[in-house]
């Protein structure tokens, strides 16, 4: 199985899988629409993403009108901190959708048995010198 990866923009890290999205240590809350719609911006880095892409992807082909549309828009970037006028991450493409800006690193989140190990601290077994 493909591990999804963790991207991280701009002090953020949105963790697809677990359906996380962090700012720092806190969790920012998206409804599961609006977090797949990040998802889907931020998998297609630099590219544009047309509208009738997020119609089927997002919404699965469930008529919704533009102004759904731009509402999700509108609330990620809210919590995203950015500015429509001066954007840092999402770039609105007049009458065509939407592309992520931000530079995107990916990191493979870690395993079960990875964070078990982590999680269990390793004893000293140095012998102590006898009290004199």
């Amino acid at each position: 199985m493909q591990e999804i990866p963790i991207y991280r923009f701009g002090g953020f890290s949105l963790d697809a899988s677990n359906r996380e999205l962090r700012d720092g240590e806190h969790r920012l809350d998206l409804n599961t629409r609006y977090f797949d719609a990040l998802v889907l911006l931020v998998r297609e880095q630099g590219r544009l993403v047309h509208k009738e892409r997020f119609f089927e992807e997002v919404w699965n082909d469930v008529v919704v009108s533009d102004s759904a549309l731009t509402q999700c828009v509108k609330e990620i970037r809210r919590q995203l901190g950015d500015d429509v006028a001066n954007p840092r991450f999402i770039e609105t493409v007049p009458r065509h959708g939407y592309r992520f800006i931000a530079e995107v690193s990916t990191a493979v989140p870690a395993t079960d048995a990875e964070r078990s190990t982590r999680a269990i601290p390793t004893p000293d077994l140095t012998p102590t010198p006898p009290l004199a």
